[in-house]
C-alpha cells in the first residue's frame, strides 16, 4: 500500500510550547506526556503479544520503557531492549528500573563501550516492535530505520514494525518519505492532543545498509591547511559539517601551536576534547599532537560513532587516540590532563540555557594539571569570562567574531 503523508493526515491545531527534541530528561515516574500516548495508543490497535519482541529507542520520560515492560509481563521469556544514545538518559533508565534489569526483563545499554543499535537490536527474538520519538533531522529518523532493518536481516527476525511519534508541529511529508525508503506501509495514526504517531509495517526485501554521511572541513594543521574528512552518524549534533564555533577555536588554537605559545611552559602530553561531536577538534589534535595521548569523549552514542568513524577517515587512529561514551570525563583522573577543547552545548531545545556549560567548566577544571589550559568557545552575545576565570583560572581572549568568543585559561 502507499504511504500517507504525516502532512495530510493533520486535521487539528498546531502544536505550541517547546519541540519534542528537547533532550533527555529524568525518566521520574510522572506518567506519559501526549507523544507517550499517541505512540502506547499505537502500540495497542497494533498489539504486542509475544512472540513480538519489543525495543524502545530514545525514551526521554521513561513510559514507553514501562509501558514495554508491562506488555511482556505474562511472558517470563520476554526481555524488553531500551536503547538511547543518550549515556546520562540510559542511566537514568538503568536507575529507575533498577529491579527489571537484575531480573533480567530489560536491557539498557550503557557505558563505558558504545553499543550500536544494530548490535543490541539483533539480540532481540521475535517480530520486532519499535516505539520511538521522531528525532528532529530527517536524515537520523532514516539512520535509525536502517540500522533497525539491518538488525532484523543479522539476526534472522520474523519483521520489523515503528512507531515513531511526535508533535504534529513539527512532522513533515519527509519523514514519511526516510521511513518509506526502508518499509513498504507508512501511515499515520490518529492524533492525541496536538501529538501523531507514524506507524512502518511490511520491511522491504532491501534496503540502504546504515552509513556515516559524509563531509568534509578545510583547517590549518601546524600551519598547513589541510583537509579533513567529517563523518555524522545518527541524531549528532551538526552533521558531517563544521560549525563555526569549533572552526574559530581550532584557527586560534593552531596559531598558538605554532607560535610555540601554547607550548611555551610544558608540551601537551595529554588532551582530550570534552564533547567531541563529529570529531572535528578530536581529528585535528590527533593530527596536530602525533605524540600526545588524544581523548574525545561525548555523552551522545551518536557523537561517540561519529568521531570514530572521522577519525578513521583521516588515518588518524592510533594507541593513544581513544573516543569514549562518557558522561562528564567520569573515568578521567584529576589534574591528569594538559589541554582541554570545549566547544560545549548552549540550548535546551530552542532556548538558551546558559547553566548547562558550568557543569562542564568544572571537569575541565577538575581534569587539568596545574598549569594546564582550557580552550573554550561561546556565542559571543554570553558572557562567559568571569565563569572561566571563577572555574579555571587566568583567561586570555584568543579570538571573537560576530557570533564566537574563544577564551583560554590556565589552571
Amino acid at each position: 500500500m502507499p504511504h500517507t503523508p504525516a502532512a495530510d493526515a493533520v486535521d487539528e491545531d498546531p502544536a505550541v510550547g517547546a519541540p519534542y527534541d528537547t533532550g533527555p530528561v529524568a525518566p521520574t515516574p510522572q506518567g506519559p506526556d501526549q507523544t507517550d500516548r499517541v505512540i502506547i495508543a499505537a502500540a495497542e490497535e497494533i498489539g504486542t503479544g509475544c512472540p513480538c519482541g519489543l525495543i524502545v529507542v530514545d525514551d526521554a520520560t521513561g513510559e514507553l520503557t514501562a509501558f514495554a515492560l508491562a506488555s511482556v509481563a505474562e511472558h517470563p521469556d520476554a526481555v524488553v531492549l531500551s536503547w538511547t544514545s543518550s549515556l546520562p538518559l540510559a542511566t537514568s533508565l538503568r536507575e529507575r528500573f533498577a529491579g527489571q534489569i537484575e531480573a533480567g526483563r530489560l536491557h539498557v545499554p550503557a557505558g563505558p563501550d558504545v553499543l550500536p543499535l544494530e548490535q543490541a537490536a539483533a539480540e532481540v527474538e521475535g517480530h520486532l516492535l519499535v516505539l520511538m520519538r521522531l528525532p528532529k533531522a530527517v536524515h537520523a529518523l532514516e539512520d535509525r530505520a536502517r540500522r533497525l532493518a539491518a538488525a532484523v536481516r543479522t539476526g534472522g527476525q520474523d519483521g520489523l514494525g515503528i512507531i515513531a511519534g511526535g508533535r504534529v508541529k513539527h512532522m513533515t511529508r519527509a519523514q514519511n518519505d526516510a521511513l518509506a525508503t526502508v518499509f513498504s506501509e507508512v501511515r499515520a495514526s490518529r492524533g492525541i492532543g496536538k501529538s501523531r504517531a507514524l506507524i512502518a509495517t511490511e520491511l522491504r526485501a532491501s534496503s540502504a545498509a546504515p552509513v556515516a554521511i559524509d563531509g568534509s572541513a578545510r583547517v590549518a594543521v601546524r600551519g598547513q591547511q589541510r583537509e579533513l574528512a567529517l563523518r555524522g552518524v545518527g541524531a549528532v549534533f551538526g552533521g558531517a559539517s563544521a560549525d563555526a564555533g569549533s572552526r574559530l577555536l581550532l584557527q586560534a588554537l593552531d596559531r598558538a601551536l605554532v607560535s610555540g605559545d601554547l607550548t611555551a611552559d610544558a608540551p601537551v602530553t595529554a588532551a582530550a576534547d570534552l564533547g567531541c561531536g563529529n570529531g572535528l577538534m578530536t581529528a585535528h589534535l590527533a593530527a596536530a599532537l602525533p605524540e600526545a595521548s588524544v581523548l574525545g569523549s561525548d555523552a551522545d552514542a551518536d557523537a561517540v560513532s561519529s568521531t570514530r568513524a572521522t577519525l578513521a577517515a583521516n588515518a588518524l587512529e592510533r594507541e593513544e587516540v581513544e573516543v569514549s561514551w562518557d558522561d562528564a570525563l567520569s573515568r578521567v583522573a584529576d589534574s591528569s590532563l594538559d589541554l582541554v577543547l570545549l566547544n560545549p552545548p548552549f540550548h535546551d531545545g530552542t532556548s538558551v540555557d546558559a547553566t548547562l556549560v558550568q557543569g562542564l567548566l568544572d571537569t575541565a577544571a577538575r581534569v587539568l594539571r596545574p598549569g594546564g589550559q582550557l580552550w573554550f568557545v561561546h556565542n559571543s552575545h554570553l558572557r562567559y569570562r568571569t565563569e572561566v576565570e571563577r572555574r579555571a583560572g587566568a583567561v586570555q581572549q584568543r579570538a571573537r567574531d560576530r557570533r564566537f568568543t574563544v577564551l583560554s585559561a590556565v589552571r
